[in-house]
């Protein structure tokens, strides 16, 4: 390296610098290592050991060179112990040498991220293997090293091999049952866990001896139906076959009866199927769906394991499956999300109706709703509001009108269904499962359901759609332009028809427009009104 012309003047001044430093700071010896570079020298300053803890300060000190003026600035310096964390390294410092890892810098990476809870994959890698030079291939043990010390705080970083239930044990757990066998209903348990649970495939194992009910092919099955489906107070979403015959006497479901034949619901319509509440919740309780192209599924029918698949189903209700991807018809499904219910304006009444609401729908818009929760969208909760992919099921329904595409059906109730089993939720298309419980029966046991076992029959009843009055379309609707009114006004407003001062308010204008004389709104007119309006209602 080039070094400047007066190298001899340099070397006496380094040696004045160190003294200087060494008495400054009353320490041992210290190593000073000067760097010199074309027309300029930087110093660098390294502390080896430092006796003392005390807080110490270097002066300002100024040497003059034939280059450069080199000023060592005042700061101030504390003993801070060994060092163990470094740039997202964890250092550990042993007589055997120093090892370092990013345990700790990969756990702030995963927490960052929100990565911890996920779910993680075993790597294809013997790690408690130790390789040597040994000839013959046998393994030599050895005694534990830092290394291992390193290796066991890493395996505390990895994920968890505990089972979705045991972890979930181990969070609800509190401290003073912490150790303690804990057990947690799986009614209690969050989607993710639940999901998990329900998507691992029972019956890869034999079948537990150890439950004593044989419908059921684990304990896990056998908690699921007792904790989950069977409190259910309504037992399974209502259903309903429909009477097209009368519909379609009828002119005001003209439009909506023509709609329903170009969608192709007519066979799931008229399809009435008796049903067991009982087998419908072991349906529920022990199904497990294949991840295969067929999209198969199995389940426990009282002690029997049976399996089915998509096109059988389909093939069982009066939809056979066609190859290819989009033979079948349009889907809701195809996206992770559904539409916002914004879609659904021009569904409904002008001037009336909020967009993802039931109320003052269009009356085409109207029955197509009624058919399909009493078909393939049944609900057993709230019915004053369209949610999730029920809300793309009108506004794809009002998309593809009049282009005579048909409703992929099947796709619709497959997904439907997948969602009740990994929800939770009521169970619904009882009529419709129970085609393939008995089909399937029937080609495994050679013999009858009805025959087999005791049934607690619940008819599925045919529904006649009723004839309903709705809104007549306000004309003069205030432009969008204009600000709606305030929560204010409308607290005022609602507060007024309660305590019947609408009436009130609406006689005093009257007598104004026609020169009576003015009445005071007082108490007892408020409360005359009142029972006006509740003996004329």
């Amino acid at each position: 390296m080039h070094q400047p012309k007066n190298k001899k003047k340099t070397l006496p001044l380094m040696n004045k610098i160190k003294d200087k430093i060494n008495q400054e700071f009353m320490m041992a010896p210290m190593s000073i290592h000067l760097i010199f570079t074309p027309h300029q020298m930087m110093s660098k300053i390294k502390l080896m050991r430092l006796s003392t803890l005390k807080k110490l300060k270097l002066l300002k000190l100024k040497v003059k060179t034939g280059t450069q003026m080199i000023k060592l600035i005042k700061f101030e310096m504390s003993m801070m112990g060994e060092m163990k964390f470094f740039l997202g390294f964890e250092i550990k410092q042993l007589r055997e040498g120093t090892f370092i890892n990013q345990a700790k810098y990969l756990q702030d990476m995963l927490k960052r991220f929100k990565m911890t809870e996920l779910k993680g994959v075993a790597t294809p890698m013997v790690t408690k293997c130790h390789l040597a030079l040994d000839p013959n291939g046998s393994s030599k043990k050895r005694n534990k090293g830092p290394v291992d010390e390193i290796e066991e705080e890493l395996e505390q970083t990895r994920p968890s091999k505990l089972t979705t239930r045991q972890q979930a044990a181990q969070r609800h757990k509190s401290p003073a049952v912490r150790g303690k066998n804990v057990h947690v209903s799986v009614k209690n348990l969050q989607y993710l866990e639940y999901k998990e649970l329900r998507d691992m495939n029972p019956y890869l194992t034999p079948r537990n001896n150890r439950v004593g009910d044989k419908r059921f092919h684990n304990k896990t099955q056998e908690e699921i139906f007792y904790e989950v489906y069977v409190p259910f107070k309504k037992g399974v979403a209502p259903q309903h076959a429909i009477d097209t015959g009368k519909m379609a006497a009828s002119r005001y479901f003209e439009e909506a009866y023509a709609m329903c034949g170009e969608f192709g619901l007519y066979p799931i319509m008229e399809l009435n199927k008796d049903y067991d509440i009982g087998l419908i919740h072991q349906f529920y309780a022990t199904v497990h769906f294949d991840s295969d192209g067929a999209k198969t599924f199995r389940w426990m029918s009282h002690e029997r394991l049976l399996e089915s698949n998509l096109a059988k189903f389909g093939s069982a209700l009066g939809y056979p499956r066609l190859p290819g991807v989009d033979a079948n018809g349009w889907r809701c499904h195809d996206s992770s999300f559904s539409q916002p219910r914004e879609v659904l304006e021009n569904l409904y009444i002008k001037g009336w109706g909020v967009p993802g609401k039931s109320a003052d729908l269009l009356p085409t818009w109207d029955i197509m709703l009624r058919v399909y929760r009493e078909t393939i969208g049944p609900k057993g909760g709230n019915l004053d509001e369209l949610h999730l992919y029920e809300v793309d099921l009108m506004a794809n329904s009002f998309a593809k009108r009049g282009t005579g595409e048909k409703l992929d059906v099947m796709d619709y109730i497959y997904n439907e269904m997948w969602s009740c089993v990994m929800e939770k939720k009521l169970p619904s298309y009882a009529p419709y499962i129970m085609k393939p419980i008995e089909d399937t029966w029937v080609d495994t046991c050679q013999t009858s359901l009805l025959h087999s076992i005791p049934l607690n029959v619940t008819s599925h009843e045919v529904k006649v759609l009723r004839t309903k009055r709705h809104n007549a379309p306000i004309e003069d609707v205030a432009p969008m332009d204009e600000k709606p009114p305030s929560w204010a006004s409308k607290l005022a407003r609602r507060m007024r028809q309660i305590f019947c001062l609408t009436s009130a308010v609406n006689t005093t204008r009257k007598r104004a427009i026609s020169g009576a004389p003015l009445l005071p709104i007082s108490g007892a007119l408020v409360v005359r009104h009142c029972y006006h309006a509740t003996a004329n209602f």
